[in-house]
């Protein structure tokens, strides 16, 4: 009895994995799933959503978040790129101005450069890479190629100080020359008005004519300098406050808040005024 339930039991074995087989070999010649497959695919599918799908998100959050990052930095290389080609073209066009000092190229001009501006004295003194090495003295004119800005009051061996006409101290009180068609009207410089960026000429007689569009030059007198270096023109004519004389307001040639390259006029026995050299 024994022997006949163990061998009916293989019999059903052999028959099962025959069975099986059999399915396998349907299965595979088969395109379409039977349910016990389809429902195995649906269940490994779903777990496998459940799990792709945070990780989709977070690595397209976080793919985002990079991309975005090299897009703005990308962006910024680029906006550089442009600020620093802009500023190129600044320094050529006015390296190629310099390039043109007819005003100043008979009084051999040095060519300088400043190296030091104090913020709390920016309209006042710039510190130039020239000193008496290269042959500067003090009261030297200082230009641009756009006109007179200043003059030298402190020599080391390799650098100057340099007072701009904008300054407001004593120093800055500079005698100038307006021209009116054909005649000359001499002033002095009182101030220089930073809210409107423009010198002011005071003393002014009121029996002279002074118009709008008037060239102001250097005169040459009492100030050690040559004279007819172009300073600025004339935008505004008023009376004083007191109305007992006339007082010039002047646009400058030259940006005194932005100086980089700037140039030292060194006199020579060809370039004293007519007047100094007559009283020799």
């Amino acid at each position: 009895m024994f022997k006949f339930f163990k061998n009916n039991k293989l019999i059903v074995v052999l028959c099962a994995i025959i069975v099986f087989i059999a399915l396998i070999g349907l299965s595979i010649r088969s395109q379409s799933q039977s349910p016990p497959e389809q429902y195995v695919g649906d269940s490994v599918s779903f777990g496998q959503r459940v799990v792709s799908y945070p990780v989709n998100f977070v690595s397209g959050a976080i793919g985002n978040f990079f991309g975005k990052g090299e897009s703005k930095e990308t962006k910024n290389k680029i906006n550089q790129l442009e600020a620093k080609n802009q500023q190129l073209e600044s320094e050529n066009t006015k390296l190629k101005k310099e390039l043109d000092v007819k005003d100043i190229s008979k009084y051999d001009p040095i060519s300088t450069t400043v190296i030091a501006r104090n913020p709390d004295q920016w309209l006042n003194t710039i510190i130039i890479d020239k000193g008496s090495k290269a042959g500067i003295k003090t009261n030297m004119a200082v230009m641009t190629s756009q006109g007179f800005i200043g003059r030298v009051t402190k020599v080391n061996q390799f650098s100057s100080q340099v007072d701009l006409i904008s300054t407001n101290t004593r120093s800055g009180k500079l005698s100038v020359n307006i021209q009116h068609n054909s005649k000359n009207v001499f002033g002095l410089i009182d101030r220089y008005d930073e809210k409107n960026e423009e010198l002011v000429i005071s003393d002014i007689n009121n029996k002279d004519n002074i118009s709008k569009g008037d060239k102001v030059v250097t005169s040459g007198l009492a100030d050690d300098l040559p004279s007819n270096l172009y300073i600025g023109e004339v935008t505004k004519v008023q009376n004083d406050q007191y109305g007992l004389a006339k007082e010039v307001r002047v646009k400058t040639g030259a940006d005194l808040a932005d100086l980089n390259h700037v140039y030292v006029a060194k006199r020579d026995a060809s370039t004293i005024p007519d007047k100094e050299s007559g009283d020799k």
